[in-house]
């Protein structure tokens, strides 16, 4: 992943990935057996990304949005300069907010987490990018996610955290999926960055996909449902998602590291889902 990474700091952009769709793996872990699962994962990782590496250099590209010939590169010129961004947002919860100020939601009713920071607006295409990346297994989408995120905290003060924590899923869904998709993201914003990736952040109970509920149906769907029993006292943690919709996954997780003794949390995640449009009727 090293070479890879200084290959894409080389070309100053985050395009790169094969097309190629990379077998799926399980990277859950025992408290029994979590280094040897870590290991395990960490050298597949490894061997995955040498080979795409190669496939990147051997075989001819296709946007992966508009299947127009892309060399190298993961997105075409055209479709990477369309990727919708948020101007200016809310420090507190990464919505828009005029002068990125502090929005009034977050003055009246504050997050737990202290800081949001998202890549990109959670609509066309981003919204196909991390669907395939999701759901249609194609693991190697997380590395040009990964450097998106990586991008947009690049402007932040804050000192770095002292580590980060994925979004974990509940084993059942992990185990139907093949992977943890805010894990595999994390870990590469945390190589990105020079910041651990910590384990000890879990799920107490399985809890219904946030996306089939109802804005108002969230929050209480993932109340209670995580706990953390790792080293997080005294830290500063940044939690990783892929989709931060209205927050109450990430809140949720934040209360779990708070209560675990963390000083300090921050939720980033790769995109941000805006508010509904008011009606005019």
């Amino acid at each position: 992943m090293h070479d890879d990474r200084a290959l894409m700091e080389l070309r100053g952009h985050y395009r790169m990935l094969s097309n190629a769709v990379p077998p799926k793996f399980d990277n859950r872990a025992t408290d029994a057996g979590r280094g040897i699962a870590t290991a395990a994962r960490d050298g597949v990782a490894r061997a995955a990304s040498v080979g795409l590496s190669l496939l990147r250099h051997a075989l001819p590209q296709a946007c992966a949005l508009c299947a127009a010939p892309s060399g190298n590169a993961l997105l075409c010129t055209a479709c990477e300069a369309a990727l919708p961004r948020i101007a200016a947002a809310c420090p507190r919860c990464a919505l828009p907010s005029a002068d990125a100020a502090v929005c009034g939601a977050c003055l009246a009713q504050p997050p737990p987490y202290v800081a949001a920071r998202a890549a990109w607006a959670y609509v066309f295409p981003v919204d196909r990018l991390l669907q395939e990346f999701k759901y249609g297994g194609r693991l190697a989408l997380a590395e040009p996610l990964a450097l998106a995120l990586c991008a947009a905290l690049a402007p932040r003060e804050a000192p770095a955290p002292d580590c980060l924590a994925a979004i974990p899923l509940a084993p059942r869904r992990q185990r139907a999926r093949g992977f943890n998709h805010a894990r595999e993201i994390a870990s590469r914003v945390g190589d990105g960055i020079g910041v651990p990736l910590a384990d000890g952040l879990r799920r107490t109970r399985e809890t219904p996909p946030q996306a089939a509920l109802r804005f108002a149906q969230r929050a209480a769907n993932v109340s209670g449902a995580f706990v953390a029993d790792g080293d997080f006292a005294g830290k500063s943690v940044a939690i990783v998602d892929d989709v931060m919709t209205t927050g109450a996954t990430l809140a949720s997780a934040t209360r779990a590291l708070l209560a675990a003794g963390a000083l300090r949390v921050e939720a980033w995640a790769v995109a941000r889902t805006l508010p509904p449009v008011p009606s005019r009727d």
